[in-house]
């Protein structure tokens, strides 16, 4: 509806969960981290979670390698801490072994969560985006924000405090829907130029009923994508007040195709410094679908940008 991103606040960062395992990939997403919590204000909240088993195949006395995990756990985050990225930033310490999202939820509520920052393997294929890796746990669950850095993500433009473009990819869905704001929020703090993209899928796709089927795509035909192409562009046009148009003036781009690819392709050419997208397990029978599925895991995987996701 007209006007309908200004009825969603968003809500100031006062608390940031910051999960980590102490692998680069995890230490990609510090400096994105100091810079939000540097502009906020914000407390981070960091996080480390042990498996409840331990790791060796190798018979040794169970105690002993749990005690070990702890161990190590504990010089890692004693490291970290110690490092250029919390000297002057309020912070706690969280190190606790069981199930990693009963852990995290029960953080999440504890600490007032306002958003998670964590860094990706990217690691994709088929079992993992069925399975879900860690960082899909975390942003299909979490009620709050969730900012993830892929491995392909620089040490440069947010993470400087600079968001020049950011790209809002929209489904017209409820988690599209409160992901607006944030990206309304962010590109006027930031005076971004903002990007807002819809993409019609030329094929529905089908999620099987088990993992170890084959997600099936079904081909539409050609006037079905011209109706969804028209019905979306009608949608893309009262995405935004007058007010909120005349003052963002933002590239709006309606086209048919792979949505991932779209998003991924549009951010890489457009040298977006941040994507914007709901998360949510995308509806089988729509064709238009903006987030048909896994399509949020391959984006967060592969972009050369931080990905904030909202969840309706």
């Amino acid at each position: 509806m007209p006007g309908s991103a200004q009825m969603l606040p968003v809500p100031a960062l006062k608390n940031i969960l910051y999960a980590t395992d102490f692998s680069p990939c995890s230490q990609a997403a510090l400096p994105y981290l100091r810079a939000i919590a540097e502009r906020s204000g914000a407390t981070v909240h960091v996080v480390h979670v042990l498996p409840l088993e331990a790791r060796t195949a190798v018979p040794m006395d169970k105690f002993s390698e749990l005690d070990s995990d702890q161990i190590a756990a504990e010089s890692a985050m004693k490291t970290l801490l110690a490092g250029n990225y919390f000297g002057d930033i309020a912070h706690s310490a969280t190190i606790e072994r069981g199930p990693l999202w009963e852990i995290l939820a029960a953080l999440i509520a504890e600490k007032s969560i306002d958003l998670i920052v964590l860094g990706t393997h990217g690691r994709r294929g088929l079992k993992k985006l069925v399975l879900g890796s860690v960082a899909e746990q975390v942003y299909r669950h979490a009620s709050c924000p969730v900012l993830t850095v892929g491995p392909q993500a620089p040490h440069a433009g947010m993470a400087q405090a600079s968001v020049a473009t950011i790209l809002y990819a929209t489904d017209f869905s409820s988690g599209s829907h409160h992901a607006l704001p944030y990206a309304l929020s962010l590109a006027r703090a930031n005076h971004s130029h903002l990007i807002l993209l819809h993409a019609v899928s030329p094929a529905m796709e089908m999620v099987p009923a088990s993992i170890d089927a084959v997600p099936v795509e079904v081909e539409v035909s050609a006037e079905l994508v011209a109706i969804a192409l028209a019905h979306a562009r009608e949608q893309m046009a009262k995405l935004l007040s007058d007010e909120l148009m005349r003052e963002f003036h933002p590239k709006i781009i309606v086209e048919c195709g792979p949505a991932s690819d779209m998003i991924l392709s549009l951010a890489k050419s457009n040298q977006a410094d941040l994507i914007v997208m709901g998360a949510h397990r995308a509806s089988a029978s729509s064709i238009a679908t903006h987030l048909p599925w896994a399509t949020a895991s391959a984006v967060v995987c592969q972009a050369h940008c931080p990905v904030l996701t909202v969840r309706s």
